[in-house]
């Protein structure tokens, strides 16, 4: 990611002519080429959230603006720089540490339910090598949701409800996605003791959105603004159904912009067949999350970053992991692809060129 940026700036025909031509890096280089991919996209957009706040002014959607996302991301990177006194390292390290710890509750979470440590090693293994797992390292906001969702997962496990219902509540001021959580927590308490206080402590799982959305009522007058400006995006309520049957329909258009259709449907199709997997193991909560996680994007009538969006799904991981211990060669051939897919996903985003994800 810091070196294709340096090789980008070297026009084409200039390779070609000139044999000459030297690249050398030095720490100066390197930061520079760093910050050009960590603070672009999504990155910007976080970066002026926590150095400047919301935009203060009535709703409208004839242009972008940052409501879309969510503010607790921007805040704990706001706290690091003041900490730290620096704004670029002190986001991809806090990404990158609440990386490691989300594969490590994962490969918990994976061993406790399949009972196997080589199956827990394998979901770990296909997290890592996701596809768009290069997000996890930049300062967005996948690494800390995906850890704040395997801390609501495994405090489900072990029937820590206070601790699920606090975990799911800061999930919900990270991403919309957050919301998911509490139907699928919900499903664990139904399959478990079933104590009406219990499920008492899970209500905060609701207060997190529900701060997000007062604050943006106060600022903007529309408490829906976070996805109202999607509009903005080209993002609209439409049967989520529609963009699967769209590349079924042309199945040879493999990418468009912004898009690469065949990942894309290639994943989806994968996380819903992880859907059925956990449900027959009794995973339902991991089921149900992964069902509304793919859900709420398909409904927006585009497979635009589906491969980010599953990517942040527990139970896609677990599936895999049990697949492959059926079909050795199956697993290979996926790990196999998503590496591919992955390094050219990242050499392609580090030059300017976000497929991935909008």
């Amino acid at each position: 990611m810091a070196i294709v940026p340096l090789i980008q700036h070297i026009p084409a025909s200039q390779w070609l002519r000139d044999d000459s031509i030297v690249i050398k890096l030095n720490g100066k280089a390197v930061a520079e080429g760093l910050r050009d991919v960590a603070l672009g996209n999504d990155g910007a957009w976080y970066l002026g959230i926590a150095k400047n706040g919301y935009e203060h002014r009535p709703f409208s959607a004839t242009q972008q603006a940052n409501w879309a996302f969510f503010p607790l991301h921007p805040l704990l990177w706001r706290i690091m720089a003041k900490v730290t006194g620096e704004w670029l390292w002190s986001g991809i390290l806090m990404v990158n540490l609440l990386t490691l710890a989300g594969w490590s509750m994962l490969w918990t979470l994976a061993e406790k339910l399949t009972q196997s440590m080589e199956q827990a090693d394998d979901a770990v293994l296909f997290a890592a090598f996701w596809p768009t797992s290069y997000f996890m390292m930049l300062p967005q906001t996948e690494a800390l949701f995906f850890s704040l969702v395997m801390i609501t997962f495994l405090s489900a496990y072990y029937q820590r409800w206070w601790l699920a219902g606090l975990a799911g509540m800061f999930a919900g001021t990270a991403r919309l996605n957050g919301a998911f959580l509490l139907p699928s927590v919900v499903l664990r308490w139904f399959h478990g003791e079933r104590k009406p206080h219990d499920l008492l402590k899970l209500l905060p799982m609701a207060g997190g959105i529900g701060a997000f959305m007062f604050y943006l009522w106060t600022i903007t007058g529309d408490p829906f603004a976070f996805k109202d400006i999607q509009i903005a995006w080209g993002r609209e309520f439409t049967a989520p159904w529609t963009a699967l049957l769209d590349y079924v329909h042309r199945p040879f258009r493999i990418a468009t912009p912004w898009n690469p259709k065949l990942l894309n449907f290639l994943v989806t199709v994968t996380g819903i067949a992880s859907i059925v997997t956990c449900w027959r193991r009794g995973w339902r909560g991991l089921a149900t999350f992964t069902a509304l996680t793919i859900l709420a994007p398909l409904s927006t009538g585009t497979l635009m970053s589906m491969t980010r969006y599953v990517g942040i799904a527990p139970g896609v991981y677990l599936a895999l992991s049990v697949w492959t211990s059926r079909h050795k060669r199956f697993g290979q051939l996926c790990l196999a692809v998503f590496v591919v897919s992955m390094t050219l996903l990242c050499i392609s985003f580090a030059a300017g060129i976000n497929l991935g994800g909008a």
